[in-house]
């Protein structure tokens, strides 16, 4: 079935963002049934190079879907601002069967699993009138099953490539490497700087939305821990897990914000959006301290010093404009995480994956795997597909399963993240200094601190490596239940650095 619509503005997908759209289909210059088609058109052009899809969502539903919405809009009724406007889902997030979308994780051994209800946050969406296009492509299981292997790939969509990058990954390049679009929200990233959606919705553990994002020219931003519901999300530690964005601006992330959080229109976190620093107090980190090592990132000196040059640029840049500015601020760096010599962060990792995967699975209406043994069996007897020779590991998932952690001990290490990255980390750097953010490169370890203290983390776009294309950004880190100071930062950094671009190969083939 092909989506037919009637003659209709044509929109430029790399560039136009929600907020545009919802002004064009109240203007009556586009249809949600338009939209689609030119989306779709998208994904059909660029995706057989970039992979950034699972699947996407059989366009007899596609149809059913935009017409109804089109109808309310014409009738008056109107769900929200994002109402008739396209988005793309992880897939790790759980979509029951009626919506015609797998919940694989890019797991062969989960791709006809059936989830018995959508995850809370779909419910969210669909009720927010928003239409699901398709599943994005992820690192298989989140980036939960080995180690130091590639990122963005998964069995079931292959390896996504960044829209970006000029020759697409070095084949000899690190897990993170400078030509890896990263993970595990790669495809969450990737799609929406290609054009496939105006936005997304992602999920991070530890970097997972932040550094794709940081590396697609988008802003994006994981929350506070619990604020948004991980019901139905496949998990790897609800400790640490949260979804959240992927946008084009600011205006999209503090409206689809709204969305996922349940969030009173009195209080949407689109009033944050004050384009000024002029109320904010801001600390930064130094770039040459903040960055990922050498076993993350294949050293090149050309990019490290390109970053390192322009994230000192920006903060001067801040420096002029904010409430107050403090430079390089001695936050703990994420080796202070370790307790006794061991990682608490992947000790917390290790001990939740293997009993709250298993939760999830036998909660499955149907599933060839119930528990973490069999998806490591499964793995094994169809190695040739799951265990190929560019990422034949499952070690994660091995560790998991032969961890045997006293409850005694799994609390003294959350408990020790808990500490070092609130009360000893940022909490301190806040009230020492007396600042209400602390920015940092996002290609480090803000993301773990992040994580190990549950607290929110954004992220915004600022260049380009010459090297190579790719884009990189900043990130801000607030207070735990800080979002709407964090949106009122990437609004400030919107209105005061150049706009995003689109990615140069895919503008000049459209």
């Amino acid at each position: 079935m092909t989506i037919t619509t009637k003659s209709e503005k044509a929109v430029d997908v790399l560039t136009i963002d929600a907020q545009c759209l919802k002004k064009l289909l109240e203007n009556g210059d586009v249809t949600s049934l338009g939209l689609v088609g030119q989306y779709l058109a998208q994904i059909e052009k660029h995706d057989g190079k970039l992979h950034a899809m699972i699947q996407t969502t059989p366009k007899d539903l596609l149809e059913a879907t935009a017409k109804l919405l089109d109808q309310e809009r014409a009738a008056g009724r109107i769900r929200g601002p994002l109402h008739g406007i396209p988005i793309l889902i992880k897939d790790n997030i759980a979509t029951h069967p009626d919506l015609g979308l797998p919940t694989s994780v890019g797991s062969l051994a989960l791709l006809n699993s059936k989830p018995r209800k959508n995850a809370k946050i779909i419910d969210q969406i669909i009720a927010a009138g928003l239409i699901i296009l398709g599943k994005a492509n992820l690192a298989e299981f989140a980036n939960a099953r080995g180690s130091d292997m590639p990122n963005g790939w998964s069995a079931v969509g292959g390896q996504t490539q960044s829209a970006y990058v000029r020759g697409g990954i070095d084949p000899n390049d690190s897990h993170d490497g400078h030509s890896n679009p990263s993970g595990s929200s790669t495809g969450s990233a990737v799609s929406v700087s290609a054009g496939y959606a105006p936005f997304s919705i992602g999920t991070e553990t530890d970097g997972s939305l932040t550094i794709p994002a940081g590396r697609a020219a988008l802003y994006t931003i994981k929350p506070t821990i619990g604020l948004v519901s991980s019901s139905g999300i496949v998990p790897i530690s609800t400790k640490f897990d949260s979804a959240g964005p992927m946008t084009k601006s600011s205006y999209d992330l503090a409206a689809l914000l709204d969305v996922i959080t349940a969030r009173d229109p009195s209080e949407s976190y689109t009033k944050n959006l004050t384009r000024s620093w002029s109320d904010i107090a801001v600390a930064v980190l130094d770039p040459e301290i903040w960055k990922f090592p050498e076993t993350y990132v294949k050293p090149l000196d050309e990019a490290e010093a390109q970053i390192a040059r322009e994230t000192r640029q920006a903060y001067e840049v801040i420096k002029s404009k904010a409430k107050k500015f403090v430079n390089d601020v001695d936050l703990v760096t994420e080796d202070k995480l370790e307790l006794n010599g061991e990682s608490s962060e992947w000790k917390i990792i290790l001990a939740d994956t293997k009993r709250e995967l298993n939760a999830y699975l036998e909660d499955l209406e149907e599933s060839e795997v119930r528990s973490l043994a069999e998806i490591i069996d499964y793995n094994i007897k169809h190695a040739v597909k799951e265990l190929p020779s560019h990422h034949p590991r499952q070690d994660t998932f091995t560790n998991s399963q032969e961890l045997d952690m006293s409850s005694e001990d799994y609390d003294r290490h959350l408990a020790h993240l808990r500490q070092v990255a609130r009360d000893e980390g940022v909490d301190r750097v806040l009230n020492t200094y007396g600042v209400d953010v602390i920015l940092g490169p996002t290609d480090s370890g803000l993301t773990s601190i992040a994580a190990a203290g549950g607290l929110p983390l954004c992220s915004m776009p600022l260049g380009y490596l010459d090297y190579n294309g790719r884009p990189f950004g900043v990130s801000a880190i607030a207070g735990r239940n800080q979002e709407a100071l964090l949106v009122k930062v990437m609004s400030a950094w919107e209105a005061t650095f150049p706009s995003r671009r689109p990615p140069p190969e895919l503008v000049a083939s459209s």
